[in-house]
Order: C-alpha cells, then structure tokens, then sequence
C-alpha cells in the first residue's frame, strides 16, 4: 500500500498519529505500507511469523566486524546462560546497534533481564547489582563505571575485540560436538571472515586458518 501524494499538507504529528493509530498493521508478511515524506520513502511491515531469526532493521555485518567471530560466540553463550555483560565503546551508535543485535541472536528466546544500551553514568552502581544485565557503557564514562564492575561480568571492548573475565567466573562448558559443529558452519558462513576483511587482513585470517587444519590433522594423526 503506497500513498499517493509527496506533499505534507499537515503537520507531522498528525502523520504520526495516522500511522500509529488509525491505519491497521500490516498481515505478518504479507503487506507493508508506503509512506513518502518529501525526499524518503517511511515502510511499515511485519515479518513472517515463522520466520527463522528475529527482525531486526539493522545490519548484522556490524556486529561481526566489531568483534571476531569466536568472541561473538562465546558472548552469545554468556547471554544464553544469563550472565552480565557490560559492552564498552567510544561510540554511542555501536553500543545501542551491537546491544539490539546481541539480543535479537538469542531468537526464539528474549532477553528479558537488565536491559539499558546506554548506562548514564549516575546509574554506574547499578553494575553491581545481583542479577543478569547487558549494559553499555561509552569510554568516556569507564573510568568511573568500572570500580562499580562486579566479578561475575563480561566486559567486552568493541573498539580493540577483546573480552574480559574474572578468573573466578565459572561457566559451565558447551555441548563439544554441537558447539565444534557450530563453530565450524559459522566459519564457512558469510560472517566467517568479516572481522579480518574490514581490517584488510584477508591473508592473515588464511594462513591462521590453514595453521589451524594442519594442528587439527596432526591432533587426528597421533
């Protein structure tokens, strides 16, 4: 369904209040409505309701890029056990997007703990709260969140690809053979090398991966 006119003859807010309001939302992959506000083209749809991954308007690259993609997984398994994970960045726009798709990765389930992407740092305490939370906090405020940092969380770097644990954190080990098979399809998959490609380390990711099949088939020899 398009609308017909370029022309914005009231004020936005009535725009808005007609969208949210009065017209009905799309079937869930069937139809999406077409709003053209002078120079941009405004979409409203639903996906489909068995669709295999969650929505989200945001690309998934960003996430991969930012992070390599074992830490990705092993920052999928701390959410998955409900665990506390502070993300840490110099920008806003990462910490919200990576937060919003961290959370979408979790799909069928939600997260439904602590929830803020970016932590003010008058709630910096909150850091130390007994129970699962993914926060965000901007570098300029890490100095002073920090001290608030309790030992059973994940502190994740998005600018420099690292992940900090306490030694005393405990997580139990993931399934071997299921965790190496989705290891190993994730690696063949799109997102396999995009951390090292928007690096330009096309050639090192390569001979990193041919070092690790040679030690795999020399584990397999002996």
């Amino acid at each position: 369904v398009t609308a017909r006119h370029n022309d914005m003859e009231a004020p936005l807010e009535r725009y808005i209040a007609n969208l949210c309001c009065e017209i009905p939302a799309p079937p869930p992959g069937v139809y999406e409505v077409q709003v053209p506000i002078l120079d941009s083209i405004i979409r409203f749809w639903a996906p489909p309701a068995k669709m295999p991954v969650a929505y989200v308007a945001l690309e998934y690259q960003l996430l991969f890029e930012s992070l390599e993609l074992a830490n990705v997984m092993e920052l999928w398994y701390a959410l998955m056990l409900e665990g506390k994970v502070l993300l840490v960045s110099s920008h806003y726009s990462l910490l919200t997007k990576c937060a919003e798709l961290l959370t979408s990765l979790l799909f069928p389930m939600q997260w439904s703990h602590l929830y803020i992407p970016l932590l003010p740092r008058f709630l910096s305490p909150i850091l130390d709260a007994p129970m699962p939370y993914l926060c965000g906090v901007v570098r300029d405020n890490w100095l002073h969140a920090q001290q608030f940092v309790s030992r059973e969380t994940i502190v994740v770097d998005l600018d420099c690809n690292t992940i900090s644990t306490s030694m005393n954190l405990n997580m139990p080990a993931p399934p071997t053979k299921r965790w190496m098979k989705l290891t190993e399809a994730l690696e063949h998959s799109i997102v396999g090398d995009l951390f090292w490609k928007a690096r330009g380390m096309e050639k090192e990711f390569a001979l990193r991966e041919k070092q690790k099949m040679s030690n795999q088939n020399f584990e397999q020899t002996f």
